[in-house]
């Protein structure tokens, strides 16, 4: 036998060890900031004429909050005269005027000599050192000197176009320019630590609890700078003096996507010449500045706050002046806390999960407003009878808040929802009032009517809310030519100039019939005319109403819809009688001219015959033609009489019943041009 041959063992390879598994995943959270910083959209900083009036009012609003907060708690409250002395505005509007170009003017002929092979010469740049800021904000305080002497409650904005060559080209084809934004007022002022927080997203005093003020989370100013910081890279400047310090504190920063700040200079602590207040510097770009915007929210949003003097400076170098007209501030508003009714079930988990309070009884009587001891008792006693058909242990008022398991909360829930609950507290609710709305409108345009109606407030979610109307006819009131010169929204007296056909109140408006109260309307069913009719909508209820968080339109809601309209029938009947006796005292003074225009002819026709055949003439002609004069005025029909006494007929129904008087709604519609 042949040998068998050895074969070799072939050695195996080793197999590749396995990847491992991350155990990290592929979710990441990211920051609100960082969220935001590319959609800054969502607030109402998109590119547009809009968004020059986005910033006047992400600061204006602040600033007033600032305001009220300061009267609010200052003990040495200034005493202030009734108006704003002319010769006082006159004043500082002369001195603002002196430093202003109009910077628009100097832009465009750049361009020009650009356009023109022309050598330009550019203003020197300035520096972004905190010192350099400094001095640019005490010289910015000079011509304000009176006003600040005098403490007055204060708020100026300016809105300047500059040239940033390395950033957009001067002769840039597409408008784009970049603009230096300034605001300061007189208000309460920040002490260290907060101006820390300022510009941080949702860092705010408001954010916790609902309040009827202006702002309500903290997204309007930290959306603002990373709009700044996006489209020019250049950071914001700030100073702050709080009421009860004597330092104020500067610095220069940027925020970042952590949502922090990198400070570029200070925070440091200085002397600086205003008693307290806040002063904000920033850039942005966005394309060329047009009057109709900014300008107009600025003079909307002085007829609401009255209380306040609103100084508003164009890129044209014009100064708007917009004084005070009252001495009186609002009242402070109360906190709103949870109301049963809203209240659904992933909140009320939630209120237990973050409640401090030890037991049942002192959960459900203080963590929400209107409910009593023995409502509470009713609610768990409730919950109680339906653990026991479970055959579990029931609840009482001693059982600790923490203890709870998930049925348990379920059932006292259900038990919680099914209980009725008196309408919540209406103290939250401020509104402007009847008598200062009227005031103000009249002061501003001087119209020949004007009336004001202030409801009653109710609630709707949980919230208590007021609704207020004004109308104004005629003076100096030009007859509009679109809807929206009509129409002017408010909520918690600031204006709302967009979105207007998504508003409940654009719709509510929309839906009164009013030819009832003969004026006529535009195809869209606003009024039309030489008329404008304010809407204002305020309490805590409204910052769970609006539908973004850029706050130009409220939601339709059933209650708010009707509280509306009723406030506007109620002002369109007042209008109509003003309407119906003035058309009555046109028809008399017509009738009246006729008659004393043939009173002579009929004066010498009647002595005539009553001297026919008497030798010596009892009556002279020009006494009866005269006393035939004076019996005519104050002439009045039956007709006329029944026409004004039946116009209040129906002033506490929903709707009138419609009068069918053309002449009436030609007057509106032309301006009071016809008969």
């Amino acid at each position: 036998m042949s040998p068998k041959k050895k074969t070799k063992s072939k050695k195996s390879k080793p197999k590749p060890e396995p990847t491992p598994v991350s155990t990290l995943g592929d979710i990441k959270q990211g920051t609100i900031a960082k969220f935001m910083r590319k959609r800054t959209q969502l607030v109402g900083f998109e590119t547009g004429l809009n968004k020059h009036t986005q910033y006047s009012i992400e600061f204006l609003d602040n600033a007033i909050d600032a305001l009220e907060s300061w009267w609010w708690k200052t003990s040495k409250r200034p005493r202030l005269k009734e108006r704003l002395a002319p010769e006082i505005v006159e004043q500082v509007t002369k001195k603002i005027e002196e430093e202003q170009i109009d910077s628009i003017a100097f832009s465009k002929k750049l361009e020009r000599d650009i356009r023109a092979g022309k050598e330009v010469e550019l203003p020197p740049r300035r520096k972004d050192t905190i010192d350099e800021r400094i001095t640019e904000f005490r010289k910015f305080l000079m011509p304000l000197r009176p006003l600040l002497s005098k403490r007055e409650p204060l708020v100026v904005m300016q809105l300047t176009e500059i040239q940033m060559p390395d950033l957009v080209p001067i002769d840039d084809d597409e408008g784009f320019k970049v603009y230096e934004f300034t605001c300061f007022d007189t208000g309460v002022g920040m002490v260290p630590a907060d101006l820390k927080k300022f510009g941080i997203y949702l860092a705010s005093s408001k954010s916790e609890k609902l309040r009827q003020t202006r702002g309500s989370q903290g997204f309007g100013a930290p959306s603002a700078f990373s709009d700044a910081q996006n489209t020019t890279g250049k950071p914001i400047f700030t100073v702050s003096k709080r009421f009860t310090d004597d330092d104020a504190t500067a610095m220069n920063f940027y925020t970042t996507t952590a949502n922090t700040k990198d400070y570029t200079g200070g925070p440091i602590t200085l002397d600086l010449p205003f008693n307290h207040g806040t002063y904000i510097k920033l850039y942005y770009l966005n394309i060329q500045y047009r009057r109709g915007y900014a300008d107009v929210y600025s003079e909307m949003a002085s007829l609401l706050n009255s209380h306040t003097s609103i100084i508003f400076v164009d890129p044209y170098g014009a100064v708007h002046f917009h004084p005070r007209r009252v001495d009186v501030f609002p009242d402070e508003p109360k906190y709103a806390q949870p109301h049963p009714a809203s209240i659904r079930i992933g909140e009320f988990q939630d209120l237990l999960r973050e409640t401090n309070e030890p037991d049942m009884k002192s959960f459900l009587t203080k963590a929400f407003v209107r409910l009593s001891p023995n409502k509470a008792r009713k609610i768990v006693s409730a919950a109680g009878k339906d653990l026991r058909r479970r055959h579990l242990d029931a609840l009482t008022m001693k059982t600790p808040t923490d203890s709870l398991s998930k049925i348990e909360v379920e059932l006292l829930y259900r038990a919680f929802s099914n209980e009725d609950y008196i309408a919540p507290p209406t103290d939250t609710v401020v509104t402007v009032g009847e008598e200062v709305f009227e005031q103000t409108i009249q002061m501003a345009y001087n119209p020949d009517f004007v009336t004001a109606v202030t409801r009653k407030p109710t609630s709707g979610k949980g919230l208590s809310f007021a609704v207020e109307v004004c109308i104004a006819y005629g003076g100096e009131i030009k007859p509009a030519t679109s809807a929206p010169m009509v129409l002017w929204r408010f909520v918690n007296r600031v204006p709302k100039l967009r979105d207007n056909s998504d508003c409940a109140t654009w719709k509510a408006t929309a839906s009164v019939n009013w030819k009832n109260y003969k004026v006529s309307s535009f195809d869209n069913g606003i009024p039309r005319g030489p008329m404008m009719v304010f809407v204002h909508v305020c309490g805590a209820y409204v910052h769970v109403m609006f539908k973004g968080q850029s706050k130009q339109a409220l939601a339709e809601d059933e209650v708010l819809l009707r509280e509306i309209k009723l406030a506007l029938e109620d002002a369109g009947r007042r209008f109509r009688r003003f309407i119906t006796r003035r058309e009555t005292a046109r028809r008399k003074a017509k009738r009246a001219g006729i008659l004393a225009m043939y009173a002579d002819q009929f004066a010498q026709s009647l002595v005539h015959i009553v001297n026919d055949g008497k030798k010596k003439p009892k009556y002279d002609v020009v006494t009866i033609a005269s006393r035939l004069r004076d019996s005519i005025s104050g002439f009045e029909t039956e007709a006329d009489q029944e026409e004004t006494e039946t116009d209040g007929i129906g002033s506490d129904l929903v709707a009138d019943m419609p009068l069918d008087d053309v002449e009436s709604d030609e007057v509106i519609a032309d301006g009071g041009a016809s008969e």
